[in-house]
């Protein structure tokens, strides 16, 4: 978008809102004056009249904030006043006690109505963005690692399975990357559980760092991370893992000498369904702590059964 066409934008929300005041605000103001100023007592010569207004005020009230719906009431009562204080309006024929009451009880009711009124549907208004921003964030939380603030496992359950159908809808790849960090246990046993959320967290800040905006990171469980790259050649997404686990090795002081084994997998190449694509990416990583950890395999199919895989991840989940 240009600068004109922003420029445009930001003036039209403001005249539009203009606009809306003014077709309530019109009509309002103008059967008040018609009303006070004796323009209909030829037609309906009638005290309730005044409170034809009621319906203008109430729907300001629905329909605007505060600050309108006191500037629209404060102008009703304003030509109220001034006609009846003139000898005009509908409660100008009764004796001055008695007027003074009507003309009172009018305003009162003016006031009260839309500023109550709008009081309570802002009110309203407010738990309800209210409402909708805990949902929010609650929806958010339910797919978040509280410590890494990467996506979690439920997540992915549910976003592979669409990312695939899209992709076989566009005949595009999707690469994925299963991550297992090496002799992370050995840190928790020596350092403690708290160096271990360091270095997880440390691990997730590096992730970040090397995936676009459209590649997904979620922490798969445990010290098993993953990642989803849309739109991924086999060679791109070999880089991008080989450039993974350099960095992690780079930081091997600050990650307390913990190194990744990292297995890619590519849909439809290596697998055509979700399963059997995170299955495939399990045995690239399988293959990897095999060959002397601290490195990246790419799926090869002749190597192993995909299908016993998840029971030897179990062996290895702490090597």
């Amino acid at each position: 978008m240009d600068l004109v066409s922003r420029k445009k934008q930001s003036i039209s929300g403001p005249l539009y809102y203009a606009g809306r005041v003014l077709l309530i605000a019109l009509p309002m103001l103008a059967l008040t004056y018609a009303i006070f100023s004796d323009a209909l007592a030829a037609y309906l010569p009638s005290l309730p009249l005044p409170f034809a207004v009621l319906p203008f005020v109430i729907w300001t009230a629905l329909r605007f904030g505060q600050r309108e719906v006191t500037a629209l009431n404060a102008l009703v009562c304003i030509i109220a006043v001034w006609h009846t204080i003139a000898g005009h309006g509908p409660f100008a024929s009764a004796p001055f006690g008695t007027s003074l009451l009507l003309l009172l009880a009018f305003m009162g009711t003016v006031v009260s109505t839309g500023l109550v009124l709008n009081t309570v549907v802002g009110e309203r208004s407010r738990a309800s963005e209210a409402l909708a921003q805990a949902l929010k964030t609650l929806k958010e939380e339910a797919i978040r690692d509280p410590l890494t603030d990467l996506y979690n496992r439920r997540f992915l359950r549910d976003y592979i399975p669409r990312e695939l159908l899209r992709a076989a809808r566009e005949g595009i790849r999707v690469a994925v990357i299963m991550i297992d960090l090496d002799r992370f246990k050995r840190v928790n046993d020596t350092a403690g559980h708290a160096a271990g959320d360091f270095v997880l967290t440390e691990i997730a800040t590096l992730l970040k760092r090397h995936i676009r905006g459209t590649d997904i990171a979620c922490r798969y469980g445990g010290e098993e991370f993953m990642l989803v790259l849309p739109n991924a050649t086999l060679q791109s997404a070999r880089v991008r893992a080989e450039a993974i686990c350099s960095a992690i090795r780079e930081e091997g002081v600050q990650l307390m000498g913990v190194t990744a084994s990292l297995g890619v997998a590519i849909f439809p190449d290596h697998a055509a369904e979700p399963e059997s694509l995170l299955r495939a990416a399990d045995k690239a990583l399988y293959d990897a702590k095999g060959r002397g950890r601290n490195q990246v395999r790419i799926f090869a199919r002749g190597t192993a059964k995909i299908s016993s895989l998840r029971s030897k991840t179990s062996k290895r989940a702490h090597a």
